[in-house]
């Protein structure tokens, strides 16, 4: 085909800023020699001419170039209900790989299977072709010839065609253009482009054929369509948690996750691959080496950018990255890392959820142990030790066959973009197989040796000095288990050394540290006081589809000091976008009232959360339940 460029497109009324690329994954495909490069970008475009002559000889006089083309109706709101795509908040039509949708063809004159020749044809990129994906058609009639998607008159009736098209079930997922052509002898005559044809294809856990596929209903409710969830932290003897918007289905979510891919050049060739997506999403989530979405902070020090704890979900942070020319948003810690990284996987259709890992270690020198150095004094040397022990980390498992290994190690996978160690040269982790850390099957892509060591490794104190220390092995499983001891054997054959886990030597000279202890007694009981800084959310109404509810937020500061630079955050998937309102300072005994007004567009279970965050007072939050109706019926929609 012949083609046409023209300025990209995209809801956020981009600049040019928008599509200076970022700095390149270092994949293989840079590599590759050729003058045809890979595309790697779902906003940028090269469009088909209106018409196209054939190189044939033409009579003389007026010709009959055929059907005239009126109409393409995308039927949107039909198509998204039956591709379960029908909550996410756009004009667009969204659909699912390998389940048909219909479309339907307006003509200027009744349509003939026998006589005529018509080609609905799908682009994605800049540089379409058919060998690779890019470049799809579908034909109906007389000249049908379909190679990838599949086609078919599904009704005619009168000047209209109804056409079936099917995604195939490993296309690439991201949006699409649409065009309709008429082939004659001579030429094809092809609809002009239309963005309200455009449309999008996600993975489709639904269906058998997908990579991402799940057989229980139940669990593709909770691992895709649930844009809420709770995000657990504290300590392992102290747990604590929060709720979290993941809103992938909020307004621009979408268009934001494919610019991501776009901002970390990942070709539209690798994006129908869900282990491919998965691991370039857990580099491009943060900007440790490619300028990705998120920015990590522990220093304490946030006064450049929004505090970990203030933010209340994911849509505000991938909207604030889109809408900014892929500038990188400060500053997040690991359950927002991974709370992002989960709205970006349920968005695309890879079901996925948060995982957090109390006492879980980070092994620096890929040992698979976690070496503690303590000084004479029995304390830890910071200097000497590389390795750690969080009180808790978060991240990802999402759900997908691995065709790239034994069957049995399909399922879920472990994913991480907090940047902890680089993979391949970048800050990524995963994915990787669950069932192959739990049977310490180390030797499979990606990153198995970290995983294990973050949950199973075994704990090597190291008494200086170093020439004459003592070893003290411990370790964060139970061993006493058949299971464990073989998990443990096997992680042994697949490159762990077997020496580190040995019982120490006699050491050559004995160490006496003298300290103040307490004679073992009696038990100890020890009273915790914990205080909660409640923030009250009050209703006025009932919640009702489409109409206006009233939520009012009260904070009454309970200490003798002044909280200053507060941040007040609303946040409620399907009911309200985030709300931001900022207190320069809040007196002590002073109280501050913030009224909003929201609108819920759909039915079902629904969570508002609130979170007020200042240097002082951190996370404090709260949120509201409640169940939205509609007036004029009894029954409920998820």
């Amino acid at each position: 085909p012949l083609w046409t460029t023209d300025k990209p497109v995209s809801p956020f009324k981009l600049t040019p800023r928008h599509f200076v690329h970022i700095m390149s994954l270092g994949q293989p495909w840079e590599h590759q020699h050729g003058r045809i490069s890979l595309d790697n970008s779902n906003s940028h475009e090269s469009n088909l001419l209106e018409y196209e002559a054939f190189d044939v000889l033409r009579p003389r006089g007026p010709l009959d170039e055929g059907k005239v083309l009126l109409i393409v109706d995308m039927r949107v709101a039909e198509n998204r209900k039956d591709h379960y795509t029908d909550k996410f908040k756009s004009s667009s039509l969204i659909v699912r790989r390998n389940k048909e949708f219909t479309i339907i063809i307006k003509l200027d004159r009744a349509f003939s299977a026998e006589q005529d020749d018509v080609q609905v044809e799908f682009l994605i990129g800049s540089s379409p072709n058919e060998n690779k994906g890019t470049y799809i058609t579908v034909s109906i009639g007389k000249g049908k010839h379909n190679r990838h998607w599949k086609g078919r008159v599904v009704e005619m009736q009168g000047n209209e065609v109804t056409v079936g098209i099917t995604p195939d079930a490993s296309c690439i997922i991201g949006r699409f253009r649409t065009f309709v052509a008429i082939v004659t002898d001579f030429g094809r005559r092809r609809t002009q482009r239309n963005q309200d044809t455009d449309f999008y294809v996600l993975f489709n856990p639904w269906d058998p054929a997908d990579q991402v596929y799940m057989d229980k209903e139940e669990d593709r409710q909770e691992y895709v369509m649930n844009d809420v969830g709770i995000i657990y932290n504290g300590e392992y003897n102290n747990i604590t948690s929060r709720s979290w918007n993941f809103g992938q289905f909020e307004e621009g979510v979408l268009d934001a996750c494919l610019m991501v891919m776009d901002a970390g050049k990942v070709p539209l060739l690798f994006r129908g691959n869900a282990t491919e997506v998965v691991r370039q999403g857990s580099a491009l989530l943060n900007a440790q080496d490619d300028k990705g979405v998120m920015v990590g902070n522990w220093s304490g020090d946030y006064s450049s950018g929004t505090a970990p704890t203030a933010w209340t979900g994911s849509p505000e942070i991938l909207l604030k990255y889109a809408s900014e020319g892929c500038e990188p948003v400060c500053f997040v810690q690991c359950w927002v890392f991974a709370g992002v990284m989960n709205t970006f996987m349920r968005c695309l259709g890879i079901p996925a959820r948060v995982i957090t890992n109390f006492f879980s270690a980070h092994d620096n020198t890929g040992n698979v142990k976690t070496d503690i150095v303590l000084d004479k004094d029995g304390k830890i040397d910071r200097s000497r030790t590389k390795d750690s022990v969080w009180n808790y980390h978060c991240w990802n498992e999402v759900y997908m066959k691995r065709p790239d290994l034994p069957e049995n190690f399909s399922g879920w996978q472990v994913v991480d973009c907090t940047p902890q160690e680089t993979s391949d040269g970048l800050y990524r982790c995963g994915p990787t197989s669950v069932n192959a850390i739990k049977e310490g099957e180390l030797s499979y892509p990606f990153d198995a040796k970290f995983v294990f060591a973050e949950v199973k490794s075994m704990s090597m104190f190291l008494l200086l000095p170093l020439e004459n220390a003592n070893i003290l092995p411990s370790t964060s499983m139970n061993l006493g288990s058949l299971k464990e001891r073989e998990t443990m054997q096997m992680a042994e054959r697949r490159g762990v050394s077997s020496r580190d886990y040995l019982p120490p030597a006699e050491a050559g000279v004995t160490i006496e540290l003298q300290a103040d202890t307490i004679k073992m007694g009696e038990n100890l009981n020890k009273c915790l006081l914990v205080l909660y800084i409640l923030i009250y959310l009050q209703m006025t109404g009932s919640p009702m589809v489409g109409k206006e509810l009233m939520v009012s937020v009260e904070f009454l500061n309970p200490y003798n000091f002044i909280l200053q630079k507060v941040h007040l955050r609303i946040d409620g998937p399907g009911l309200i976008p985030t709300k931001l309102k900022y207190y320069s300072q809040i007196l002590p005994g002073a109280s501050v009232t913030y009224k909003v007004l929201l609108i819920p567009r759909l039915l079902g279970k629904k969570v508002l959360m609130v979170c007020l965050d200042c240097p002082l007072l951190r996370q404090v939050t709260n949120q509201l339940e409640f169940v939205v109706k509609d007036e004029n019926r009894n029954d409920l929609k998820e």
